[in-house]
């Protein structure tokens, strides 16, 4: 997370998450403490938990266990949520409205900024204790950071816009493809936040987005934002899910209270796909490219299964080229809601997927295969997969766009040709963002 805070996403407003502009420092906190002190709270906060009847406990979440992030984890846990959010709280002069979600390392709150007018809605992302001791470093004017403190230990905020559906929910399961146009246009909007990302980060000289997905990719609510966003929550009605009674701690300044995440949905607040416009989330994973990746962390790879580039799986050392892989993948989905290196679900083996890869853009090639790492796990000295199984079966992208009938007739070669060029098997040879949007196929 510590490489945002040389982000200038302002600069590149259609493809980042833009940031408030004003900064508090920490000494203009009310409340702040020494490490000893939250430690102490932490601990009277552990116990009492331990004394706190279970029913009363499950009449609070809900139920037996926690309905989404575990307010109740600790900083030892290696989470630690903020444990104050809720609706209708005030913190500074931000008004919470509702949760609009949650991750491992952070919640995220709709909020109603009461110092600007007319009112202006924004996107409290409050970090875990964990989280925000990662943040070694805080200085850009690019950020409303400020520091709370409670039992859970200290959480960054980030003040963010606030954003509305991502693309995988934008639209109910099944009918969520998107026409050519509005793929070019989302795929567009992606490769100038990555050749942001990759080319004009000053904090590092180049950064890995690595989590890209459409989970990832959010859009923005149209205008005017905050009528809008009005009319739809309805400030004075019951605009948030709460799981049960809020839970009463001696030692929690406010009681705990378990929400249910809400997002905005971009659709219903009026806005129009011809207009969409998106914005890149979620860079806990994002990585310096100043030195090549090659070992995955703890037998963990990095990028999701189905998404992942050869030179990852292979422990190629990789860069930024990871993320136009992605972008390809990202761009199919959009385009038939499938993944096109699918396995069945729950069933993902490395085997399958360099196979699935193979089928689709043919062998690869021995000067790359040379310098994997683990080429010798999966291939012969020819270059020849080891491992394949019964339905192997070569299909060129043309093909399987033509019989998902992706796009029409026409556009077949070129879309073919553009995600050919995504997906390059050698990343020394695959193009990079900006390279990609001087592509005919986007004009």
């Amino acid at each position: 997370m510590h490489l945002l805070s040389k982000l200038h996403p302002s600069r590149y407003a259609l493809s980042l998450s833009t940031l408030s502009r004003r900064v508090f420092s920490s000494h203009k906190i009310p409340q702040k403490m020494g490490s000893e002190d939250w430690r102490l709270r932490e601990q009277a906060f552990r116990q009492e938990l331990k004394t706190i009847d279970p029913k009363d406990l499950a009449e609070a979440m809900g139920g037996d266990k926690p309905p989404e992030e575990d307010l109740l984890s600790s900083f030892d846990d290696g989470l630690g949520y903020f444990t104050t959010a809720a609706p209708k709280r005030w913190l500074k002069h931000y008004w919470l409205v509702r949760k609009l979600g949650w991750a491992s390392s952070s919640t995220v709150w709709l909020a109603s900024d009461e110092s600007e007018r007319p009112r202006k809605f924004v996107a409290l992302k409050f970090l875990t204790s964990q989280a925000t001791a990662q943040i070694t470093h805080f200085g850009s004017p690019e950020f409303d950071v400020f520091l709370k403190i409670n039992a859970a230990g200290h959480h960054t905020c980030f003040v963010t816009e606030a954003l509305t559906s991502s693309l995988t929910n934008l639209r109910e399961p099944g009918k969520n493809r998107f026409a050519l146009p509005i793929a070019k246009r989302i795929t567009r909007q992606v490769l100038l936040g990555l050749d942001f990302l990759h080319r004009e980060c000053g904090y590092i000289h180049t950064v890995v987005c690595q989590d890209l997905k459409t989970e990832n990719i959010l859009t923005s609510p149209p205008e005017p934002v905050a009528s809008r966003i009005v009319e739809y929550v309805g400030l004075k009605g019951n605009h948030s899910i709460i799981c049960g009674l809020p839970l009463e701690l001696k030692s929690q300044e406010l009681p705990l209270v378990f929400a249910i995440s809400q997002p905005l949905p971009y659709l219903d607040l009026g806005g129009s796909l011809e207009d969409i416009s998106v914005r890149i989330i979620d860079y806990g994973q994002a990585t310096s490219a100043k030195e090549p990746v090659r070992e995955p962390v703890r037998d963990h790879y990095y990028q999701p299964d189905l998404i992942r580039a050869p030179e990852v799986t292979l422990r190629y050392p990789w860069i930024s080229a990871i993320d136009i892989w992605t972008v390809g993948c990202v761009l199919f989905q959009l385009l038939t809601e499938q993944n096109l290196f699918g396995q069945d679900p729950g069933k993902y083996t490395h085997e399958l997927h360099l196979q699935r890869i193979e089928e689709c853009l043919g062998p690869f090639p021995l000067n790359f295969l040379k310098d994997c790492k683990d080429r010798e796990k999966y291939f012969d000295g020819k270059g020849k997969l080891l491992h394949t199984d019964n339905d192997y079966a070569p299909t060129p992208i043309e093909d399987i766009l033509r019989a998902l009938e992706a796009v029409d007739k026409d556009e077949i070669l070129g879309t073919a040709g553009f995600l050919g060029k995504c997906f390059t098997l050698d990343p020394k040879l695959r193009p990079s963002a900006q390279e990609l949007l001087k592509d005919d196929w986007l004009m």
